[in-house]
């Protein structure tokens, strides 16, 4: 910007000095040439403002998206065409690009490349972005900078409807063991609808695509040499409720989405895995009031994933206060997941008295080892570490590869 102002100063000074020159030319020498050549630089900012004016105000332009919602990594393409409908020529125009260069590969500005556009005539720009992280985002030219031939003067073009895309985040295979067995464990108890008996079931089927390792029937199966699944009358008690935490640390923007995608693509890969294990699940987080969905099977998965991709953090924390509120609604114990990098005193203390109700608590954060974002926390101080270890809350360490997401203990 400093350099941008120097270089317009200096236009000014070397106009004004040869305006003065010609002045003095012309006192000194007074004559049709040395007159002529005196008024023809005293106008030219005039001429030269007015066809920028001219420029700003009769050209028109179109741009386009080829898809609006795209997965994580998939390249779209941006298009904007410019017009001319005059018989002049217009002023040298210039693009920038809204999109940042961490949200998307090859979102350069072409804010110093000069466009000029002939009589009658158009430009077409197209640009390949490549998305790199899941959200709701503007592209595309968000101005164009218009600068008269001889660089007195410079409009810049704001009228632009902003593009909007919604990226949706990664999936990947949630790899687990110990949190799978908890989840797994908590899935055995079967209430019948008539007894109440926690054996009981009420009959027998062949194998289907999706059913649980925890349904099958393996002494039946081991003996017929095929797969067998236990048919319940009764409601399966397995429940888990995942608390997404959305206080944004107070990062700056950059780092913000970094993490945020982090996050949500490691709830992504839970919630798909809970239902694709036909555990009934509870979704919350909070942002101006308590957000919530359900789901108990596979076919329940695109809301809660076109949910997240959408869901963006702020900087409020009433994430303790969510947790207190949806279980003083519904007193069911369940397996709870806290998926969260603010572990406060004040939240430790709240999950160990619901651990002290029956709840089964697994706690997910990110590893800070796979994010490179200064500031960023991990599990709350050696006191909060302490009270969920000696309270047997597990504190899972989340990291991602191409494939997976794996949850490990430290």
């Amino acid at each position: 910007m400093c350099r941008k102002v120097i270089l317009l100063l200096r236009t000014w000074i070397i106009y004004v000095t040869m305006l003065i020159l010609s002045g003095v030319f012309n006192r000194l020498y007074p004559g049709y040439i040395s007159s002529l050549t005196f008024y023809v630089i005293l106008f030219i900012p005039l001429v030269s403002g007015a066809h920028l004016l001219l420029s700003y105000f009769t050209f028109f332009l179109s741009h386009r998206l080829d898809k609006y919602e795209v997965s994580k990594g998939e390249k779209i393409t941006y298009t904007i065409k410019l017009f001319n409908p005059t018989v002049l020529l217009f002023v040298p125009y210039s693009l920038h690009y809204i999109s940042s260069d961490r949200l998307f590969l090859e979102a350069k500005d072409d804010e110093d490349k000069s466009i000029i556009i002939y009589p009658r005539g158009r430009v077409t720009f197209k640009k390949e972005l490549t998305c790199q992280y899941r959200g709701n985002y503007s592209i595309g030219v968000d101005r164009i900078i218009m600068k008269d031939f001889f660089g007195f003067f410079k409009l810049t073009y704001h009228e632009l409807e902003q593009h909007k895309i919604l990226v949706f985040p990664k999936l990947r295979e949630l790899k687990s063991n110990l949190l799978k067995n908890v989840i797994n464990e908590s899935s055995e108890s079967v209430v019948s609808n008539d007894t109440q008996n926690m054996s009981v079931f009420a009959d027998i089927r062949d194998y289907q695509p999706g059913d649980p390792l925890n349904r099958i029937h393996w002494k039946l199966t081991a003996k017929s040499g095929k797969f067998i699944s236990k048919d319940y009358s009764g409601q399966m008690t397995n429940k888990t409720k995942v608390f997404l935490d959305t206080y944004s640390l107070k990062l700056d923007e950059e780092n913000a989405i970094v993490f945020e995608d982090f996050l949500v693509e490691g709830c992504v890969a839970l919630i798909h895995f809970l239902l694709e294990n036909r555990v009934q699940t509870s979704f919350y987080y909070e942002k101006f009031g308590i957000h919530s969905l359900e789901g108990s099977s596979n076919n329940d998965f695109p809301k809660f994933y076109d949910e997240l991709a959408k869901l963006s953090f702020y900087r409020e924390d009433h994430y303790v206060d969510t947790i207190d509120e949806i279980l003083r609604k519904d007193r069911d114990t369940c397996h709870l997941v806290i998926m969260t990098q603010h572990m406060t005193n004040h939240l430790s203390e709240s999950l160990v008295k619901l651990k002290n109700r029956n709840y089964e608590i697994s706690v997910i954060v990110c590893d800070p080892k796979a994010l490179s974002i200064e500031g960023l926390e991990t599990v709350g101080n050696q006191q909060v570490q302490f009270r969920l270890a000696t309270s047997r809350i597990p504190i899972y360490y989340m990291l991602h590869n191409e494939n997976s997401t794996i949850l490990g203990v430290s």
